[in-house]
């Protein structure tokens, strides 16, 4: 499969938020816009999800040693695996030695998904990570499947990927990052409601 995008650039950062406007009208990239309002994490049929999220309440995270961080991480993407139906979940590696400002990225080649341990003082957006990564191993999942319409329409997006340092608003607004954001903010939401 011929990819045309740099998974190392797919990488979580803050300025991501502050380059938006939310009284800006954006140019059409082609794919969808994200609605930023979440999936409903109230209606998911799968294990309770407050009990997932328990460990990222600010008070708890900040209680919980660095192992106790990782393994909730773990625990977030085994849900998300299952919520998505990724029957090959990717392997999570935690390194010590990514960019500073990068949270994590989801490499479609190796099935894994790398965590940057360094950025974890802030539980919402390492949920934010793992949820927004893990819908990208779904993503990769529906490419895989001959059958799947959405599948296509993923290949597609990610043939025609638009990098971060070409183009930000682009790169925000293709429809597989902004799915991807989409699917992270219900984890946000969430967390802002159980906090």
């Amino acid at each position: 499969m011929n990819r045309n995008f740099n998974t190392e650039y797919d990488i979580r950062t803050d300025n991501r938020i502050d380059c938006r406007n939310a009284n800006e009208t954006k140019e059409d990239y082609g794919g969808d816009l994200a609605s930023d309002k979440g999936v409903d994490l109230n209606n998911v049929g799968t294990e309770n999800i407050d009990s997932v999220l328990d460990n990222f309440k600010y008070n708890n995270w900040s209680d919980l040693s660095l192992e106790e961080q990782k393994q909730s991480m773990t625990d977030l993407a085994n849900f998300v695996a299952t919520d998505t139906g990724n029957k090959n979940p990717p392997e999570i590696i935690f390194r010590n030695d990514m960019p500073d400002g990068s949270y994590g990225s989801y490499n479609p080649e190796t099935n894994t998904l790398e965590i940057n341990e360094n950025m974890l003082d802030d539980s919402t957006e390492a949920a934010d990570t793992v949820a927004h990564e893990m819908w990208h191993a779904y993503q990769q999942q529906e490419i895989s499947d001959p059958t799947s319409k959405k599948g296509r329409e993923y290949q597609e997006g990610f043939e025609n990927y638009i990098s971060p340092e070409y183009d930000f608003e682009g790169y925000e607004n293709q429809m597989v990052e902004a799915e991807a954001r989409e699917y992270a903010q219900g984890f946000k939401n969430k967390l802002k409601n159980v906090v």
